[in-house]
């Protein structure tokens, strides 16, 4: 998936998990989430974030691999237990943005193995990257995105 599919996707998520937990700053808790939902990306030099922390990626690329263990579930608990130590709210959005990317990730053909090493079964989706479907769907999530943020103004 596009690091701007990832975005949006990650926006969606922490716009509609507001709901649900009683966050004290919501655009803070918004901005973290949408952050992390491209963070597992550094594993890969190529990709936006990547290019933008290249000796960071390319170490990260170079001991696992692009979505090998920083595409399991086991970094974002990881990130979430280290978080809540300092902030409940931090903990949460980036846990929320850095799920909102593996289950993206999930949906695409390449998909994620989760559960890597203990469990090496992996999730394939049906979508290609950056196919003229995720250009759709990436326009279909930037509209429930806008539709979220003018109901909460």
């Amino acid at each position: 998936m596009m690091y701007y599919t990832h975005l949006a996707f990650g926006l969606l998520v922490s716009l509609l998990s507001i709901e649900f937990f009683p966050i004290k700053n919501k655009i803070l808790f918004i901005i973290i989430a949408t952050f992390f939902s491209i963070l597992p990306d550094i594993d890969e030099s190529r990709s936006k974030i990547g290019r933008k922390n290249k000796i960071i990626s390319k170490t990260i690329n170079f001991i696992f691999g692009h979505r090998g263990f920083i595409h399991t579930i086991y970094i974002p608990i990881i990130i979430f237990i280290l978080f809540n130590l300092i902030n409940t709210d931090i903990a949460y959005a980036a846990l929320i943005g850095y799920l909102s990317h593996l289950l993206g990730d999930s949906l695409t053909k390449a998909g994620i193995t989760p559960l890597y090493p203990l469990i090496n079964k992996r999730i394939n989706g049906f979508l290609k990257t950056n196919s003229f479907f995720e250009k759709i769907i990436f326009l279909a999530l930037i509209l429930a995105n806008l539709y979220l943020i003018i109901k909460y103004i």
